[in-house]
């Protein structure tokens, strides 16, 4: 009985012996190929296999020395790609005068770029990128305002007034100029609306509910205030379809 008992165990042996250099060899075939794809410059997927590699064999002194190296790489890649497009997103929003939220972008883009660690390939690049923020972000922050309005004169120009009316709206922080031509927009697409409803017998509902909206955005400082109330009361009179 004895002598089965040590048979069985020195088979059983040989079989875990037998998977543990299986997987051995098939971890360091791994780590091979990961230390070779780094060598290369090809971070990302050098970091995949070192991983696979540890999984397979966590004593795999390759991978072991490799790995974090690699992390190291990758999330320093992933947080300066990250800080970057907060960066141009909150560039954007700034220009578009939407000043909070540009703000609140540019500053995370600073915080996650500072993070990045030291000994990361890419943080040379991310210390650039801070002082990049330092030094537009008041000039375009400042400007915002100003470059939306004027973007919303140009659609005006151009006949486009609900997206006039859009882009003054997206500024955060609303001048008196800004307010003023508004209330101006307001009234001129809501008696749009309203000659529109007015030329017909039975006018669509939306019709004269979208002139009674833009008509309510009169500012009561405007000129056209008392008109425009007398307009929705015409309108409120009308027997729609």
């Amino acid at each position: 009985m004895m002598k089965k008992i040590v048979i069985a165990l020195f088979i059983l042996g040989l079989v875990v012996g037998g998977l543990y250099y299986t997987f051995s060899s098939q971890s360091y075939k791994y780590s091979r190929e990961a230390q070779r794809l780094y060598e290369k410059g090809e971070y990302r997927e050098a970091f995949m296999l070192a991983d696979k590699a540890l999984r397979m064999d966590t004593l795999n002194r390759q991978a072991i020395d490799l790995r974090p190296k690699l992390k190291r790489i990758v999330e320093g890649e992933d947080m300066l790609n990250e800080a970057t497009k907060l960066y141009e997103d909150g560039i954007n929003k700034a220009l578009e005068g939407r000043v909070e939220e540009a703000k609140l972008n540019l500053s995370q883009a600073y915080s996650i770029a500072e993070k990045i660690q030291g000994l990361s390939p890419s943080k040379p690049a991310a210390k650039e990128l801070m002082k990049k923020i330092e030094r537009d972000a008041v000039v375009v922050l400042d400007k915002a305002p100003e470059t939306q309005y004027q973007t919303a004169i140009k659609y005006i120009g151009e006949g486009k007034l609900v997206r006039a009316y859009e882009a003054l709206s997206n500024i955060t922080v609303e001048s008196e100029k800004v307010k003023r031509k508004k209330s101006e927009l307001a009234y001129q697409i809501g008696m749009q609306r309203f000659e529109e409803a007015s030329a017909e017998e039975t006018p669509s509902g939306g019709v004269v509910q979208d002139s009674i909206y833009w008509l309510s955005n009169v500012d009561r400082n405007d000129e056209n205030y008392l008109d425009a109330n007398s307009k929705i009361e015409i309108l409120k009179q009308m027997r729609t379809r």
